[in-house]
């Protein structure tokens, strides 16, 4: 991981609590808290380099990542670019494509999205029923946000969170 933020240049930004989860162990953890099956879609926040994006990837059937900082956005979307553009599947007996020949686009398994989460959450009043948060949380917005998507109009079924330091 050092690596990989040296070769790119990137400083970990203190202001953005940025201390990202790399540990395998409690990766897996995290998403076996979670008991995700393949229909669940999961919200995780603040994604970093996305090793924890890539077990709930495996595991879920859509995420929504949300990730503040622009540089890691740039990075996550050279790491997904298969899962984040839809895919091309023919929908059986549907005469709509049959008849016109015409692929349909099934939605992106993994969407990303460059914004802050608490103002994400404060400004898209969204039903999250039906949703996990499965996250590394910033210390600084950990609380906040849990107290938002607690207090939203469909609370998410499930929600496991790491508080970084």
């Amino acid at each position: 991981m050092r690596d990989l933020l040296a070769r790119r240049e990137i400083q970990l930004t203190k202001s953005l609590g940025q201390n990202f989860l790399h540990d395998g162990n409690q990766l897996r953890r995290l998403v076996e808290a979670a008991e995700l099956k393949k229909t669940d879609k999961v919200l995780e926040i603040g994604p970093g380099l996305g090793p924890l994006t890539e077990l709930l990837l495996e595991r879920a059937g859509k995420v929504l990542a949300i990730e503040k900082d622009a540089r890691l956005v740039e990075f996550l979307r050279e790491r997904f670019p298969s899962v984040s553009e839809g895919r091309v599947s023919r929908a059986p007996n549907s005469a709509n494509t049959k008849d016109q020949g015409l692929p349909e686009l099934a939605p992106p398994k993994f969407t990303l999205l460059h914004d802050d989460a608490l103002e994400f959450l404060k400004r898209d009043q969204r039903d999250w029923n039906g949703w996990k948060l499965v996250a590394n949380l910033p210390y600084s917005v950990a609380s906040p946000i849990l107290v938002e998507l607690a207090q939203s109009r469909g609370r998410p079924e499930r929600m496991v969170a790491t508080l970084q330091l």
